[in-house]
């Protein structure tokens, strides 16, 4: 955050190790208090989880100005998910995701599947550093997602990813966020 800042960012975004995709290490409950109290006033959104109007309320009470959203849309009907990654998002309970680097040599969190299991095995391979790793077995995840291999199949997706049930449009999605979050913040008397 403070090389943003320095860097001149207009707003800083504090991603929590429950986002989908290259995380770091932080959670996002105990990463966005930190970020806004060095933001000097900029605004800071949350991320790394946020998949629920509840989310998006204690996002809020911990002092961010809004959230950035992930994973809560990769089943959306705008993303156009392929059957079995679709299926996959929305069977994925709250331990259906890893944080591997089998995929790119960088720390990133994912749907489990055989291909993480296989990587986290005792025997496995170390991976290998970013980029040298997705040169190694980028045009194998490309036949993967092309030919559906399900069992191998896996996509980025963040801890949110058990709060997912349908397929729906965007505008539902947000419907519901906002909904859900004015509820939350008119119960606790704010």
């Amino acid at each position: 955050a403070e090389s943003a800042i320095r860097a001149g960012a207009d707003l800083l975004v504090a991603q929590g190790t429950d986002a989908g995709g290259h995380t770091g290490p932080i959670g996002t409950f105990s990463l966005v208090p930190q970020v806004v109290d060095v933001a000097g006033g900029r605004p800071v959104l949350a991320a790394g989880g946020v998949a629920t109007g509840r989310h998006l309320a204690a996002a809020l009470a911990l002092g961010a100005e809004g959230v950035w959203i992930g994973t809560a849309f990769l089943a959306s009907v705008e993303a156009r998910p392929s059957r079995s990654v679709l299926d996959k998002l929305l069977a994925a309970g709250p331990g259906d995701t890893v944080v591997s680097r089998s995929d790119s040599g960088k720390t990133l969190r994912m749907l489990r599947s055989a291909w993480s299991d296989e990587w986290e095995a005792a025997d496995a391979p170390t991976p290998l550093g970013m980029p040298f790793q997705d040169v190694l077995i980028g045009d194998l995840l490309g036949q993967i997602l092309r030919h559906e291999v399900a069992p191998l199949v896996h996509e980025a997706a963040g801890q949110g990813v058990s709060h997912l049930t349908a397929q729906e449009p965007v505008a539902e999605i947000m419907d519901r966020l906002v909904r859900e979050a004015d509820q939350v913040l008119a119960d606790l008397g704010t």
